[in-house]
């Protein structure tokens, strides 16, 4: 049987690295995209959604260390590297958040707080994702590129 040339067949548009499984759901960002509407209307409550979505995004993590073995060569370990961080920064904040009863009210306060603050002054709201999602990645280029 002839091997089709490269470049074509049903493969052909996939690269090293895709993962054709988690395309159609998108992940934990499906989940969360999903519940967070009910949690806004009052459907669901805060403390319903948290938990769903904490193992929603437990569980995007171990698809990414799966993903990550996938690789080869010396970026593959920088992403299993990586991969692991994730995993592991997670685990520990579950457990964290979870086995100390202290901790336990401390997302949902932070996110019921927050939400009346940006509710009564949209701008803290521009101002949180300017920071957390541009400045303080530039930053951390910023500093890696330094180091």
């Amino acid at each position: 049987m002839a091997e089709a040339p490269s470049g074509s067949g049903p493969d052909s548009s996939r690269h090293e690295g895709d993962d054709p499984g988690s395309a159609p759901s998108g992940g934990s960002a499906s989940t969360t995209s999903v519940l967070v509407p009910f949690a806004g209307t009052g459907i669901l409550t805060p403390a319903q959604v948290h938990p769903v979505v904490v193992g929603s995004n437990l569980g995007t993590t171990f698809t990414v260390v799966f993903a990550a073995f996938a690789g080869v060569g010396q970026d593959a370990r920088i992403g299993l590297q990586a991969a692991f961080v994730h995993l592991i920064y997670n685990l520990f904040a579950i457990v964290a958040i979870y086995v100390i009863p202290l901790l336990r009210p401390v997302p949902l306060f932070c996110a019921e707080t927050f939400a009346r603050i940006t509710s009564e002054h949209r701008w803290v709201l521009a101002v949180y994702l300017g920071t957390v999602f541009i400045a303080l990645p530039a930053l951390v280029i910023v500093l890696v590129g330094v180091l």
